[in-house]
């Protein structure tokens, strides 16, 4: 075998790893990003446990959310803003599904038949719905205000 010939036999096992050590990064890669996609499920299963939690373990938490939001009883200025920010909390939680549906970490429509549809729920109710029209314009993205919008006009 000629030098020439014995170059181009280790060019074409150079050219064989490369493309072996291309297909073992994207590899790679791929498990990685579905790695990170799981911590992001995780961290957003995090937040509405939090939440969740919250309500089932406090009766007072749950009296203030069924029967504060349906306007059932009268709330005092401390159980207005107890509200509000279980509204907040909730409506946060919805964002981060809505903002990691947005970035492709989510798939299409995960807000929509998730956090969406409970946040809109809420927002339904009678102090939920006072609480979006004015919480909407200070405290949220235009894009996800308007995917809410969208679902609350569907029904």
């Amino acid at each position: 075998m000629s030098l020439e010939q014995v170059f181009f036999v280790s060019q074409v096992f150079a050219s064989i790893a490369v493309v072996a050590s291309l297909i073992f990064v994207g590899a790679q890669v791929r498990e990685s990003t579905t790695a990170l996609q799981r911590n992001e499920h995780n961290s957003t299963m995090e937040q509405w446990t939090v939440i969740r939690m919250a309500i089932a373990k406090n009766r007072d938490i749950a009296e203030l959310m069924t029967d504060g939001l349906g306007g059932h009883r009268a709330l005092d200025r401390a159980d207005q803003l107890r509200l509000e920010q279980m509204l907040q909390g909730n409506a946060w939680a919805s964002f981060h599904i809505w903002d990691r549906t947005q970035r492709g970490v989510f798939p299409r429509a995960t807000f929509e038949h998730t956090g969406g549809a409970y946040l809109c729920r809420l927002l339904r109710t009678e102090r939920g719905s006072a609480w979006w029209r004015d919480a909407k314009h200070v405290a949220f993205p235009p894009g996800f205000v308007a995917d809410v919008d969208a679902i609350l006009a569907k029904s």
